[in-house]
């Protein structure tokens, strides 16, 4: 029978944010598969340290946190092994799993690309090394296909004063003055865009159609209950935790630690009401997509979108084709299925009545067309997102590393 492990979580669940309290989920559900681990929640787990071992029946004989340069100091001589959590951290050479801020930047520029935008933003927190990386990924992909994007970027204290908030919204307003509309933004946190959503409300720049919005961290309290619904980036950050405790597992066995930090893609990027529409300038697309986004639900088919914009579905084929690379049955089942993800997620709908919300008739028919389409079924789908349902297991390997 193994011998029971003491490991320390580092980590601030006063903060109420979906990175902190996920990534303790997964390391809870690692200690529960193990079976083996007795797990604290200690701030101050460093002060344990010098009496760690089996010697001193006490202390810790593993760690995952937001490793400070002190704690990573301390694990070190008390040779304790410690996984670190967090991208900012100021402790250098640490075994790390964390997010993939870089292809997060890429994931929104894709998306906004494919509904059409070609003018471009970026909105992060100039003491943030996630924003840096988020920049790099989301300019890589614009450049990809000869686009630029403009940028502003907040201190931490934007909000600690009142004038600090005063000195925030004149540099947000100033900075939107710059801008060639329509405009894809995409924002470090989904609290930046919400603000930002909040500005575009009060100039009468119409979401999405005008700015379209992409948040970071998918923070359901903020990015649901907004007015639009905010598009965000989900960093699945359940699996971060989990993975991390897989890690200290290996270590605590006498693995040497990965090289590089372990670096895991973003989920998937939640599309909400805040990119629900296509940027192009050819009259008939722009008009067929909104006749799409507005009647997806219905027993709707090309021909019927091509009447309504008075033309042949052989010409609004060909439209289609130059404008988006797509077919106009390929954005009807698009618009579709994003509906269908959104009612799965944030909705306990019975998948048979999604199907008939969604345009799909009927449950068999959407279910072969999702599985077709994202690879999974529906039902593996709402479980994934609902429970955080993870693919990784004890003893797998450890992900893609940090460029």
């Amino acid at each position: 029978m193994s011998r029971t492990r003491r490991v320390a979580m580092m980590i601030n669940l006063e903060w109420p944010m979906v990175h902190h309290h996920q990534v303790f989920a997964g390391i809870q559900r690692y200690a529960r598969q193990c079976g083996h681990w007795e797990c604290s929640v200690n701030p101050y787990a460093e002060l344990l340290l010098p009496k760690a071992g089996r010697k001193g029946g006490c202390g810790w004989d593993g760690i995952v946190a937001r490793v400070t340069p002190k704690l990573a100091e301390l694990a070190r001589k008390a040779h304790v092994p410690v996984v670190n959590v967090w991208l900012n951290t100021p402790a250098r050479g640490l075994p790390s799993v964390v997010h993939d801020a870089r292809e997060s930047g890429r994931m929104a520029a894709r998306h906004l690309l494919e509904r059409g935008f070609r003018t471009f933003g970026y909105l992060g927190r100039s003491s943030d090394l996630g924003s840096r990386l988020q920049l790099a990924g989301f300019r890589s992909a614009l450049k990809d296909v000869g686009c630029e994007c403009s940028e502003m970027w907040v201190g931490r204290n934007y909000a600690r004063t009142a004038e600090n908030w005063r000195e925030f919204q004149q540099q947000l307003g100033t900075w939107m003055d710059s801008w060639t509309l329509p405009i894809g933004v995409f924002a470090a946190h989904d609290l930046l865009a919400r603000y930002l959503a909040e500005l575009c409300r009060q100039r009468r720049l119409e979401i999405p159609y005008s700015v379209a919005l992409v948040g970071s961290f998918n923070e359901a309290v903020v990015a649901v209950h907004s007015d639009p619904a905010i598009s965000s980036v989900d960093f699945g950050f359940e699996r971060i935790g989990y993975r991390a405790a897989a890690l200290l597992d290996e270590m605590m066995d006498g693995a040497a630690p990965p090289e590089k930090p372990i670096c895991l893609a973003p989920a998937e990027l939640v599309a909400r009401q805040s990119t629900n529409a296509f940027s192009v300038t050819e009259p008939m697309v722009a008009g067929a997509l909104k006749f799409i986004s507005a009647n997806s639900h219905q027993d709707i088919d090309v021909v019927a979108v091509a009447d309504h914009v008075i033309t042949t579905r052989r010409t609004l084929a060909r439209l289609f084709q130059k404008t988006l690379g797509r077919t106009v049955h390929e954005m009807i089942t698009r618009i579709r299925l994003d509906r269908v993800k959104h009612e799965l997620v944030e909705l306990n709908t019975p998948i048979k009545t999604i199907a008939r919300n969604c345009g799909f008739g009927d449950a068999i028919h959407l279910c072969k067309v999702f599985q077709r389409v994202e690879g999974i079924s529906p039902s593996e789908y709402r479980a994934a997102r609902t429970t955080h349902d993870l693919s990784l297991r004890p003893g797998q390997g450890h992900g893609s590393k940090m460029s």
